[in-house]
């Protein structure tokens, strides 16, 4: 059914026209929305053992009631939409076809359900029409994580590890993991946020005097981490995102910051500033050039050799060897950490192939972005994401987490927002199509 037809059922039910009850619904969705998209970050909120966080089940209630107002968009990613669901369905393929045959399809199915969520779902969520809703969802979810950063940085300096069961802020080997509980994974959701931040500072909607300190938390979170990936996945996103709205004028302001920057630290800097486990982690693998320095390189290297053994020794084409299933294999009991060898083991070459496309899906957005003319800036919102996105799968596993997608779908909102503004400016008297790419 197309949206119109939607629309159009919805009215003829409701009376034709919004109703009040109908307008104060909206009003409760968009409070419900917010609430889930500040919770996400907190993945250790969730209910039993189950991976169905507070967060979730928000954005569940979100989606009944997008339902119910007839406000569910048939094409979030507009002309994009198309590559998205075939890239869903590819991976679907992939991993149940692989469970059928050589694996638990129970668990094919638990993967897949959680993978619909996160790719699918929120997308149909959080991809809104109005552009004020898109800027609100991006601060919204960076303003919770920044503030996830604050209360991480603070403990870390004085309370510091806690012994005792489970996870904490702080881990035993001094290294900060914030509520996530996990210092890599904490590291990789605020370069993943970072993008946000900066198009809201180079677009003027976040002034200076409030950005530059949220880069300065980012930045001093990332580095507590003594997150290697964490630490290179920050620098590209900056790299990226600079490299995409560079002007000589910019260049030449970063320039003389930085100079200025490293001038200070020569002279009244020194390493021991810095926590001993960044030290020892981060900067003794790049002052020795020995990669094994760099935290558990050594034993992550074994499971992608595993990984590509059974590859070559299966010969997996199609058919993989099933969802959940390389852990039962590998002599470590653990899941490879590399996104891209773990789908092509468990799910075959369609899996692979699917999960790539949802970043092409990114990039004929903004190559659509690109074509009439946007603001580059929106370009490096929705282009920057992607390439961070694709890095971290090197060093995760499955990435069904709501929060690795939800920062994409909010710099594809900020993206399409653009592109909703440009097309008309760029055909006034014709009906607004978007670019395919």
């Amino acid at each position: 059914m197309s949206e119109a037809s939607m629309r159009t059922a919805h009215q003829l039910h409701f009376g034709g026209q919004p109703s009040r009850t109908n307008t104060h619904l909206a009003a409760i969705e968009r409070a419900v929305v917010y609430l889930g998209v500040f919770l996400a970050p907190y993945a250790t909120l969730r209910f039993s053992e189950l991976f169905f966080t507070f967060s979730d089940f928000f954005f569940c209630l979100s989606l009944f009631l997008l339902l119910i107002t007839g406000r569910i968009k048939s094409r979030p990613l507009e002309q994009t939409t198309s590559v998205w669901i075939f890239a869903f369905t590819l991976l679907f393929v992939g991993i149940m076809l692989g469970s059928l045959f050589n694996g638990s399809p129970q668990r094919g199915l638990i993967v897949m359900a959680q993978y619909l969520f996160a790719y699918m779902i929120l997308m149909v969520i959080l991809i809104r029409e109005d552009p004020r809703e898109a800027y609100r969802l991006a601060a919204i979810f960076l303003v919770s994580v920044v503030l996830i950063d604050i209360h991480g940085i603070i403990t870390f300096y004085t309370v510091g590890y806690v012994p005792g069961d489970g996870k904490g802020v702080v881990t035993g080997a001094k290294r900060l993991a914030t509520v996530l509980r996990n210092p890599n994974l904490a590291a990789s959701i605020n370069a993943l946020t970072l993008p946000i931040l900066l198009f809201f500072w180079s677009s003027g909607r976040a002034k200076s005097y409030l950005a530059v300190p949220a880069l300065a938390i980012i930045i001093v979170t990332v580095v507590l981490t003594s997150s290697n990936s964490g630490l290179f996945s920050t620098a590209l996103c900056l790299s990226i995102f600079i490299a995409l709205i560079s002007t000589p004028r910019l260049i030449l302001r970063l320039a003389l910051g930085m100079a200025i920057v490293i001038g200070g630290f020569a002279l009244f800097g020194s390493r021991e500033m810095l926590p001993k486990t960044f030290q020892t982690r981060v900067l003794g693998a790049l002052s020795s050039g020995d990669i094994s320095e760099a935290g558990t390189f050594v034993s992550r290297a074994e499971l992608m050799g595993e990984a590509l053994h059974i590859i070559s020794e299966e010969r997996i084409g199609i058919v993989g060897i099933g969802a959940d299933q390389f852990r039962e294999r590998s002599v470590q009991d653990a899941p490879v950490h590399n996104l891209y060898l773990l789908l092509w083991v468990e799910g075959g070459l369609p899996a692979l192939i699917g999960w790539m496309m949802f970043s092409g899906a990114g990039m004929l957005l903004g190559l659509a972005i690109l074509k009439v003319g946007g603001d580059k800036r929106a370009l490096a919102a929705v282009i920057t994401p992607i390439l961070v996105f694709l890095v971290i799968a090197l060093f995760n596993p499955h990435m069904y987490a709501r929060y690795w997608t939800i920062p994409l779908f909010l710099a594809f909102g900020l993206g399409l927002a653009e592109l909703r503004r440009a097309v008309p400016r760029v055909a006034p008297r014709k009906n607004r199509t978007f670019p395919s790419g």
